[in-house]
């Protein structure tokens, strides 16, 4: 750290010394992650995720350019607002799907060093502008502004301008939004009640999606009336008044202004889109100064503002402990050992409280309860139960591949008790397994009841290979689980769950076993021999299984050779 000694007149020279040191200890630990053991997966991971996002960029940037040439090449500029929306709610939601960046360092650690605290924020500011929704907002942003500059090139300068004052202001609300988030979701109820609110928002947008969507009703808007589209413009103009005083209204508002020649109401609305980028900046720069203070956002310091219950002394003497006999693997002819099922008690505490595990398991029931009906009548209808196992296995199979992300600076326990890794991963994948037999379960009662019971070979074939398919991605994924991986922060918003490359390795799996089980699936109805699925799956999940037993032999002695990267990244504060 530049400057260490706290000088008698803080300099502008000094404060760029400490962002070009900062900058540079950033670098040299990203540079220095990739030639660890492994590093190279990782750097590997990271560039393919980098070309994926230029072509989601790409794609994004040049819709929204000639969707905006369109509109202000014939007339519609104020349909420009559309867009405008369009990128704000997109930001929002890559925000929560992706999540913020994280961080080579714990930035709070900075604290301990003479900083000042505009500073910190500073600092704080700098280290989330570089989200893949922000770059996507500023981008789409800038490209409308270049189409409305080709179709109408009067407006080139005005239009970069507002754009441009659009685009700060959109970046500094996600940023306002999740420094907040973090301090609102730091106890378990408020985090609760996050979760419920995510729930019904997104379940809601998905059944008026598949409810209205043309798409999925034949190209037909079954259950639109009249009176449903005039209430629906009656709310519209009800809250016109109220969105017309946000960001994205006063940014068009500017370009239909400046179009009219109006440049007074064009500085006057883009200076109101300013104001609310200061205003977010100010809400941001007062979390980030109640953090340069010290404030801790884990449960075990909310803990400590509890007021402690003093129970009445009602007798010294202690009572007589009774023997207790501890049940061992003799006693019974058959006994599951007290670790796993220590480990299941363990892990469905943690799904409990996770609200991104939670999500994933309700939001397949409630696709299926939706797609069922709508897909019950078609003569295709034999897929629907496999298509929904296989979706299934979407939400799950990833959570395999960095087992012990939740339970941190703890998994070096694993190494002090005298018991074997290969029991607790064991416990794991079999919490894994019973997640999906209990999603199976509901899907296929859902199923069941509104298009009648799946074809029993179909069942038997769907069951069969989901179990093989579980079984190879729990090989992959339990390796990885030591060698990339991925500390969760429950408190945190939008946590990643794996690193780039377990990801990809497990849609690389899911892919393979989804293309093979797809190919024999439509041969068997090809050919009108459905039943050989069954003892084809069978063969596919014995193979499967073995292998996965095989593999929990060695698994002890690779995870003490690789139990030092565990222990970096888990062990780590952030």
């Amino acid at each position: 750290m530049a400057e260490l000694a706290p000088p008698t007149r803080w300099s502008s020279t000094q404060t760029r010394s400490q962002f070009a040191a900062i900058a540079w200890l950033r670098w040299r630990i990203t540079v220095n992650s990739f030639r660890r053991k492994g590093g190279v997966r990782e750097l590997i991971g990271s560039i393919s995720l980098y070309v994926r996002l230029v072509f989601l960029l790409a794609s994004l940037a040049g819709g929204a350019g000639i969707a905006a040439y369109y509109f202000a090449g014939n007339g519609q500029l104020a349909h420009t607002s559309w867009l405008l929306w369009g990128i704000f709610v997109l930001c929002q939601l890559l925000n929560i799907q992706l999540g913020q960046p994280g961080t080579t360092f714990d930035p709070t650690q900075l604290i301990r060093f003479p900083l000042r605290v505009d500073t910190y924020v500073a600092i704080r500011l700098f280290f989330g502008l570089l989200t893949p929704a922000n770059i996507v907002g500023t981008l789409m942003s800038f490209a409308i502004a270049i189409g409305i500059a080709v179709a109408i090139p009067s407006l080139t300068l005005y239009a970069l301008l507002a754009l441009a004052v659009f685009a700060a202001t959109n970046v500094l609300f996600s940023r306002m939004v999740f420094a907040w988030v973090d301090r609102w979701l730091s106890t378990r109820r408020a985090r609760e009640v996050f979760t419920s609110l995510v729930f019904a928002i997104s379940l809601g947008v998905q059944w008026a999606n598949f409810s209205f969507n043309p798409a999925y009703n034949h190209l037909h808007t079954h259950g639109i009336s009249p009176q449903h589209i005039h209430l629906v413009t009656t709310f519209y103009h009800r809250v016109h008044p109220l969105l017309a005083a946000l960001p994205p209204e006063l940014t068009n508002s500017a370009l239909l202004a400046i179009h009219r020649a109006a440049t007074s109401s064009f500085f006057a609305y883009t200076l109101a889109c300013a104001l609310f980028a200061t205003l977010f900046f100010a809400v941001f720069a007062l979390r980030m100064r109640t953090e340069f203070r010290g404030e801790s956002l884990s449960d075990a310091a909310n803990g400590v503002s509890r007021k402690a219950v003093k129970l009445p002394i009602t007798n010294l003497t202690p009572a007589p402990i009774a023997p207790t006999h501890l049940p061992s693997a003799d006693s019974s002819t058959f006994a599951v050992p007290p670790v796993i099922v220590t480990m299941l008690g363990k892990e469905l505490l943690y799904v409990r409280r996770h609200t991104g595990i939670l999500y994933g398991l309700i939001m397949p029931i409630f696709l299926v309860l939706i797609f069922a009906g709508k897909f019950a009548a078609r003569s295709n209808s034999v897929w629907i139960f496999p298509a929904a196992v296989a979706y299934t296995l979407l939400a799950i199979a990833p959570l395999s591949y960095n087992s012990f992300g939740l339970e941190a600076a703890g998994s070096q326990f694993y190494f002090l008790a005298p018991i074997r890794l290969r029991d607790i991963l064991l416990a794991k994948n079999i919490f894994g397994f019973l997640m999906v037999f209990v999603e199976v379960l509901a899907i296929f009662a859902i199923i069941t009841y509104l298009s009648g019971i799946p074809a029993l070979q179909t069942a038997a074939a769907t069951l069969l290979w989901a179990a093989g398919t579980l079984a190879i991605n729990n090989i992959f994924g339990n390796r990885r689980s030591f060698t990339a991986p991925k500390k969760i922060n429950p408190h945190r918003a939008a946590t990643k769950q794996t690193s780039p490359v377990s990801a990809f390795i497990s849609l690389g799996v899911l892919a393979l076993s989804y293309g093979l089980a797809a190919g024999l699936f439509f041969l068997c109805l090809w050919i009108h021999q459905q039943w050989a699925l069954v003892p084809i799956s069978m063969l596919f999940a014995a193979t499967c299984v073995g292998l996965y037993i095989n593999s929990l032999r060695s698994i002890d002695q690779f995870a003490r050779g690789h139990r030092e990267e565990l222990f970096a990244e888990l062990c780590k504060q952030n």
